[in-house]
């Protein structure tokens, strides 16, 4: 082999000019490629890590109530929190995600803008201090100044549209927006600090404590908006972890266990909501038998309908009204579900004795309001078997929405909402994958671009090399047939040949390599002005960025070796197959 490798480099280096040439084009091809993959990593990079995890988290936790665009909370953040720290061992961060879009009035000038609450007393790793300072570039004031108490709901605004409303630090700008309930609100803030962003989608927005924050949009201190979740590796982990709290968070009965007072007799019930869907409705008509009371009555928005023997012990009529006083989970004072009874049903061991039966909309209102202890209260509750016949017509604590995998099943699934007629919390768990889809399909583009490179360069490559084999074939076919009239086998014919042409690719593998990282220092060096440019999310700093990996690159320089190679074969294979003689007549 060693005898070989010597023939095949002498070789090599008589046929300078033809070998230069074609060890430049591979060369060249080499370059271009780990160029472009380097530049799509530093892309991936860059929307994985910098603006996937700003716009919509690798993993998003959403709640709403009823359906409602503005009402979104969840009532029980310790257990949401709870519950997904204890289950993605791969979790980076969570944070709590607080916004709204407002009408921003400032001196003499108003604009829509949006309003995000952050969490600045939060701890950063050195790396995501590094990445928030990247993204957020402090003009006027500091970041922190957001957590001062001696101002007004300080705010910090872009200086784009600081010029914009004609305002500057230390004025006080105000803001109309919705808050959770429905109701129009208007707030005053004072201007701590001015940011400067080259990412053009982040120049209409504000930032201000999310405690401020959720205080004004009427959410409590147990309560919570949306999460956005960063793990670990989001291109492995995302849809993994997704699937995972998709499965944990399969919601339980809903219910409130209480009691009634009533002709001076106190009565211990549960409260269980019945669906507001034709199909529940038709099963709770199927499944009950009123006494008193008209079943068209109790499907009602405002319907309920008690047991006989509840109504018997407490005096109940039908049109009767009575409060189940209950005990709320973040609260020291009793909460009342008021209900008017349209009907009294006869009631066994599956229905149970003392229960009552409340439409979907009057039993969330009050349930999602003053949210009771299910964990606690269930051992007090009654509640109906699985096997019951109209069990699949009872609410649940919250309504989870089906996991989708792409942006349109992710689209038709949030249009859909309002189909759910329902007054329950409805919470929805997605990979960015779906919330995120048009950011990440510019990796897409890129890849392909890679891919397309590759395929060009392989064109080249088998072009190259069987032109050039060819030629030195022709040339030395007499060599071949001296060398196989002294011994030489076929076999080390066509190696000769097989080596000559790896040796080559080798070499300029080596040389493409540099030289793409000799070019991408220098275009890393470049700085661009992306002011008012959408292109700027590309960019950091200003600058390009590549990031380049070891392991793609060996990978291409093996790859490139492996198909030259393999192309070289067959053209040595028919070099090899030539008899001594022929070769030896052969004249050119």
């Amino acid at each position: 082999m060693k005898t070989l490798l010597m023939i095949s480099a002498r070789n090599l280096f008589r046929q300078k000019r033809r070998n230069i040439l074609l060890g430049s084009a591979m060369a060249v091809g080499v370059t271009l490629l780990i160029i472009a993959s380097s530049f799509a990593n530093g892309i991936s990079d860059v929307l994985f890590n910098k603006i996937v995890v700003f716009v919509a988290g690798h993993v998003s936790f959403s709640s709403n109530e009823g359906g409602s665009t503005s009402k979104i909370v969840f009532r029980d953040r310790e257990r949401i929190e709870k519950i997904i720290n204890e289950n993605v061992p791969e979790l980076e961060s969570l944070d709590e995600a607080h916004g709204v879009f407002s009408r921003i009035i400032g001196n003499g000038v108003a604009d829509n803008m949006m309003i995000i609450g952050i969490d600045a007393e939060k701890g950063l790793s050195p790396e995501r201090q590094a990445e928030f300072e990247e993204n957020f570039n402090i003009i006027e004031g500091e970041f922190e100044d957001i957590l001062r108490t001696d101002v007004e709901n300080p705010i910090i605004v872009p200086v784009e549209k600081a010029e914009y409303l004609n305002i500057k630090k230390g004025d006080i700008i105000n803001a109309r927006f919705v808050n959770i309930f429905g109701q129009n609100q208007s707030a005053r803030f004072t201007v701590v600090g001015t940011m400067k962003n080259d990412n053009v989608f982040m120049q209409s927005i504000l930032f201000v404590q999310y405690k401020n924050l959720k205080r004004l949009l009427g959410i409590k201190d147990n309560e919570s908006g949306n999460y956005q979740i960063t793990i670990k590796d989001p291109k492995k982990n995302a849809i993994i972890v997704t699937d995972r709290l998709h499965d944990i968070l399969k919601p339980g009965p809903a219910f409130i266990s209480g009691s009634i007072v009533k002709s001076a007799k106190t009565e211990n019930v549960t409260a269980l909501p019945f669906r507001n869907t034709e199909d529940a409705k038709k099963l709770i008509s199927a499944s009950f038998t009123l006494s008193e009371g008209k079943m068209d009555d109790v499907l009602k928005r405002d319907g309920a309908m008690v047991s006989d023997v509840l109504a018997k012990q407490l005096h109940i009529r039908v049109n009767d009204k009575v409060q189940i006083s209950f005990k709320p989970k973040f609260s020291d004072n009793s909460a009342l579900l008021p209900v008017t009874v349209k009907g009294i049903f006869k009631s066994d061991d599956v229905t149970g004795k003392n229960t009552v039966y409340v439409h979907d909309y009057l039993f969330y209102k009050y349930f999602n309001e003053n949210i009771p202890d299910l964990v606690k209260d269930k051992g007090t509750a009654f509640i109906p078997a699985d096997s019951a016949s109209f069990k699949k017509a009872l609410g649940d604590e919250w309504v989870l929405l089906p996991r989708t995998k792409t942006t349109d099943e992710y689209t038709n699934k949030v249009s859909s909402i309002v189909k759910l007629k329902t007054k329950a919390t409805i919470i929805d768990v997605n990979s960015m994958y779906e919330t995120a889809s048009q950011v990440l399909q510019l990796e897409f583009v890129l890849n392909l671009i890679t891919f397309v490179a590759v395929l060009v360069l392989f064109f080249i490559i088998f072009i190259g090399v069987v032109n050039t084999l060819r030629m030195t074939i022709r040339e030395r076919t007499r060599e071949i047939g001296t060398i196989r009239a002294i011994g030489m086998q076929k076999k080390d014919v066509r190696r000769i040949f097989v080596l000559e042409t790896g040796m080559l690719a080798m070499m300029s593998s080596i040389a493409g390599t540099i030289f793409a990282f000799v070019i991408m220092g220098l275009l890393s060096v470049i700085s661009f002005n992306t002011e008012g440019n959408a292109l700027a999310i590309l960019l950091v700093k200003k600058h390009l960025y590549f990031m380049p990996s070891a392991v793609s690159v060996i990978s291409f320089m093996l790859l490139i070796i492996a198909v030259s190679m393999i192309t070289a074969f067959f053209p040595a294979r028919r070099a090899a197959k030539m008899s001594s003689a022929d070769a030896l007549r052969h004249y050119e």
